[in-house]
Formats: C-alpha cells, structure tokens, sequence
C-alpha cells in the first residue's frame, strides 16, 4: 500500500512538470510567432495604387502598417489610372522582410497633348518638347507652362497646373485673325503675357509722359530766365514769376513721373 502511494505522488509530480514543461513551450512558440510578424508600410506619389503580396491583394497606397511574417515576397504595386493609350505602368519587386519595413514606390508622371489641328509643336522655355500628339513620362511633375505653336495659327499657352493626370490635355488652337479669350501671345523671348495690352491706356500715358516733360522743360526754362531778369534788374515782379514757373515745374515733373510709372505698369505687368 505504501509503495502505491509513492507511486501515485511520483506520478502527478512527473505530470505537473511536464504540464509546466508544456506551458513554456506553448510560450515560447507563441513569441517565435510574434517575433516573426512585422509592419510593412507602403508610400507613393500615386493615390489608391493596388498593392499585391505574391497573388494576395493588401490594399491600396498609401498603406500603413500591415502585418507580414518574415520572409521574401514579390512586391507588386498597380498604377490603374488610365494613360490614354499608352502601357498602365506597373512597378514589381523582390523584397526580404525581416523587420519592420517602410516602402516609397514613386511612379513617373505621364503626360498626354492632343491639339487641333494635330502635328502643333509644344514648346516649354523655348526648348521644342515634340509634336502632337504628344506622349511621355517624367520623373518629376512639370511646372509653368507649355507653348502650342503652328504655323498661320495663334499661339497658345496652356498652364500645366491645370493638366489632369486621368484625361490628358485636349487644345483648340484658332486661326489668325479670329479673337478668342486665349489671345494672350504678346511676349518677347523672356516675358510671356497672359492679358492683352491695352493700346488705348499705353497711347494714353506715353502722351502724358511726353507732355509732362516738355512742360516740365518748359516751365524751368522760363523760370531760369526770370530769375536772370531779376539779378539783372532787380525787379521783385521777375522773382515771383521765377517762382511761379518753377512750382509750375515742379508739378509738370510729378506728373510726366505718374505717367511714365503707369506705362511701365501697363506695359510689363499682367493684372
């Protein structure tokens, strides 16, 4: 009976050790799991781009902190905007996760001009970009703005801030001599105008500028001799009149001054 007992006591202590033995496994295998989970996070230049895992869709761009066990994968990110006939540009690669990872896939900026009529050169800074239709990629987003130039038709300056990435850029280019609301090609090879001058305010201003000076002269030429007439003479009626001409003067030159700014104004600056 004594032997029993001992027996019975061995064997529940061998059976809580190995529950014990058992638990510890059990965490351990627990944190191996844990340890072998990371965050994979993913940017781009390009808004609700797919992104796969192997075959499995994730999400779409940006995504942020998504849960991957360790290992290697084939990174695979979809550009499904429309490029307007042209190959939807795709981005794929290899990658080896082994802790908590952040990727910036960027995309180039496609770009698409159609004109009408067709074959119109684009030119940006004066440099000749090509011939529409037009089509190409960037590795940066363009800025300024571009020149649509034919021959016997008006030129035309299309800002790019206006460009949508989804339906390109579709430009109506009008014969000489017909007015339209683009009629903005008053430009030497530095200045580009986006306003038409007007002709009648310029005419209008240089006049002023030109009379203002000649009464300007005018009027100090007077009051020199006045003043001479005076020293001479001796006369206080040559003194005021030399004054009175130079105030005259003085008023001419302001307003030859305000004439000569508004011309400039009018000349260089758009509104």
């Amino acid at each position: 009976m004594f032997r029993i007992l001992i027996v019975m006591v061995l064997f529940q202590f061998q059976y809580a050790l190995a529950e014990e033995d058992y638990g510890l496994m059990s965490d351990s295998l627990m944190h191996a799991d844990s340890a072998g989970s990371y965050s994979l996070s993913i940017t781009s230049n390009l808004v609700n781009a797919r992104i796969y895992l192997d075959t499995e869709f994730i999400g779409i761009t940006p995504l942020i902190n998504y849960t991957v066990k360790k290992g290697a994968y084939n990174l695979k990110i979809y550009n499904s905007k429309p490029l307007k006939d042209w190959e939807t540009e795709n981005k794929s690669l290899s990658v080896y996760v082994n802790s908590d990872t952040t990727f910036d896939i960027n995309f180039r900026y496609f770009y698409y001009f159609n004109s009408t009529p067709d074959n119109t050169q684009i030119l940006k800074n004066d440099t000749l970009l090509g011939s529409t239709p037009l089509r190409f990629f960037k590795d940066y987003k363009l800025t300024g703005s571009l020149l649509f130039r034919k021959i016997n038709y008006k030129d035309y300056i299309y800002e790019i801030k206006n460009y949508d990435f989804e339906t390109g850029a579709d430009i109506v280019l009008q014969s000489k001599g017909i007015e339209s609301v683009n009629d903005l090609v008053y430009k030497d090879r530095v200045t580009q105008f986006k306003t038409k001058r007007s002709l009648i305010t310029i005419g209008a201003l240089g006049l002023g500028s030109l009379a203002g000076g000649f009464f300007a002269v005018n009027y100090k030429n007077k009051a020199n001799d006045e003043y001479d007439n005076y020293l001479n003479s001796g006369n206080p009626a040559s003194l005021d009149m030399s004054k009175s001409n130079d105030k005259y003067f003085v008023i001419s030159l302001v307003l030859m001054q305000a004439a000569i700014g508004g011309l400039i104004y009018f000349l260089f600056f758009d509104k």
